[in-house]
């Protein structure tokens, strides 16, 4: 009851990657709940709410983030550089961005006397794949650990997995499916399609983050999937039932390495928990939703 209770008292968050896929739906459902909101990012967002504030900064710029933080009671910072190929092409840019960004973010919230951080991590922190994101994550993860263990800062780290749904950038696998199905009426999966995932729609992932602000979730991490496993010829399948003339094409064998066979990426788990809802949207409603 204490922390229904908790929750449903107005405070003010501020997120960081505001007009991004996670972060505008996240904003979107703060909101919902009868918050005050805060956008944080380098462009306005299109997404914006009439009651929502925007602040134009950079997560490199303390000045911007010391004027985002003030009388903030939880940051989720959800920005960040999240497409794996330009990553690994510009190293020193991802690292800019996901780690000194994030230790910026860090020292603003101490300065301003921030009591919680919400962090938007990916199970790529504990995977074999990834490369530099991968790195980013996982150095990022150890640095809020430490820093808010030292300064008494209350923190969650939320590792994501296949998010899908409205918005998705140009990156997102199942997005970028669905493209192809309507624009070439073809899909090309450069494996055999035989790799486990656990799809979870944006919609879902929000109020999951949102239920990390209850006091039980303090300090720890957290896996964030979706309600089963299926393999990735059983979405295209899914996929193929609403666009029926849809041509589906597999690679005779596994082309890209980073296209992982199990689900969690062959990740170690070490002290994450996995953080559910009671119900989900399901995979064949969010499709649907998605190609409509």
């Amino acid at each position: 009851m204490h922390n229904v209770q908790l929750l449903n008292m107005k405070k003010t968050f501020l997120v960081t990657g505001a007009s991004g896929f996670l972060g505008s739906h996240l904003a979107d459902y703060l909101t919902y709940k009868k918050n005050n909101v805060i956008l944080f990012d380098r462009k306005k967002s299109r997404y914006k709410k009439k009651n929502q504030k925007m602040i134009i900064g950079s997560i490199n710029n303390l000045n911007d983030l010391n004027r985002a933080t003030k009388n903030i009671h939880t940051v989720f910072h959800f920005a960040a550089s999240a497409d794996l190929n330009l990553s690994n092409s510009r190293p020193f840019e991802t690292i800019k961005s996901n780690i000194i960004g994030t230790v910026k973010i860090l020292e603003s919230c101490l300065k301003n006397k921030v009591k919680k951080i919400v962090f938007a991590s990916s199970i790529y922190a504990r995977s074999e794949q990834g490369g530099i994101y991968s790195t980013s994550k996982l150095s990022s993860e150890m640095i809020i650990e430490k820093i808010c263990k030292k300064f008494d800062l209350k923190f969650v780290i939320l590792r994501f997995g296949t998010v899908y749904g409205q918005r998705a950038n140009n990156f997102n696998t199942v997005q970028n499916f669905i493209n192809d199905a309507k624009k070439k009426n073809k899909i090309f999966r450069e494996t055999q399609g035989r790799e486990i995932r656990s799809y979870i729609h944006v919609k879902d992932v929000a109020k999951i983050t949102y239920q990390s602000l209850q006091k039980q979730y303090d300090n720890n991490y957290y896996n964030i999937f979706g309600k089963k496993d299926i393999l990735v010829r059983d979405l295209l399948n899914k996929i193929k039932e609403y666009i029926p003339n849809l041509e589906i094409k597999y690679a005779k064998k596994d082309i890209k390495k980073y296209n992982y066979k199990k689900n969690p990426f062959t990740y170690k788990l070490r002290n994450g928990k996995k953080l559910k809802l009671q119900k989900y949207i399901s995979l064949d409603e969010g499709i649907k939703n998605l190609i409509k």
